[in-house]
């Protein structure tokens, strides 16, 4: 017999159904909790990916509410980016590690707001600024791709939550099995061809 088909049957001798004799309780609570693990692991990519769907739609949702809510204007960079934290709302791209002051005119009147921006970037240099209803500088909203990634990240931190949580369950039991199959063996060990009424201190 090969060794690849010789693989799965080892693997079936050694579940919880098994009617090897030497195979103890914890061995066969530890095959259960394997089985148990895997189908846990497999049910929880559906659920994982669901809750990243819904909360790629709820994303969704507020950015075309902020898209409805808030404009965009050309502004133009009066002093070179430098560092420092902008007064104004940080937007989601790490790119933003920079600010500076920018100007832009709406219905002839000039506005001036110290806003985040790209590295590097130069006086001069025109900006996309966006605005609320008020005319406040606001973060931009997110893209399509910022909300795919969102909740991309949002199920994979589900899933591996999940697993990583099991994991930990089953590392816990394996130590309190083997701690108690050691103590088992020590016990078995010392009363090994004991006489009667004798006592192992």
């Amino acid at each position: 017999m090969s060794q690849t088909s010789a693989a799965p049957i080892r693997l079936w001798r050694l579940g919880p159904w098994s009617r090897n004799p030497l195979m103890r309780g914890c061995d066969r609570l530890q095959s259960v909790m394997v089985i148990l693990g895997v189908l846990f692991v497999l049910m929880m990519v559906p659920l994982a990916a669901a809750y990243g769907t819904a909360t790629y739609s709820r994303l969704d949702q507020q950015t075309q509410a902020e898209l409805a809510s808030r404009h965009a204007v050309p502004a133009t960079l009066v002093e070179d980016s430098h560092n420092g934290n902008a007064s104004e709302p940080l937007p989601a791209s790490p790119q933003y590690q920079d600010h500076a002051k920018v100007q832009w005119s709406v219905d002839g009147v000039t506005h001036t707001a110290d806003v985040p921006t790209a590295a590097g970037t130069k006086s001069g240099q025109t900006v996309t600024v966006w605005l609320d209803p008020s005319g406040s500088v606001v973060a931009a909203p997110e893209t399509g791709s910022q909300i795919a990634a969102t909740a991309v990240s949002v199920a994979c931190g589900i899933w591996v939550t999940a697993a990583g949580g099991y994991s930990l369950l089953f590392l816990i039991v394996h130590l309190m099995a083997a701690r108690h199959h050691q103590a088992q063996l020590t016990r078995e060990w010392n009363e090994l061809d004991r006489p009667p009424g004798w006592h192992v201190s």
